[in-house]
């Protein structure tokens, strides 16, 4: 571990909570400024609006 020495100062059952705090709360922000500066992020997660193809027309039969 190329930081092991950190736990020589700072207790773990006080750095670890705080660095899972800090992923949250960093992981909670970045999600919550995609959904409000983006437009199709919102329109995905709710499904949008779905296009119908239409079926193609059947030529008529010509007369025998």
């Amino acid at each position: 571990m190329i930081y092991g020495k950190i736990w020589c100062v700072v207790k773990p059952s006080v750095g670890i909570p705080i660095m899972l705090a800090a992923v949250a709360i960093g992981s909670f922000a970045v999600h919550a400024a995609l959904l409000t500066h983006t437009t199709w992020i919102p329109k995905y997660l709710n499904g949008g609006t779905k296009a119908v193809a239409a079926a193609p027309a059947m030529p008529a039969e010509a007369p025998k």
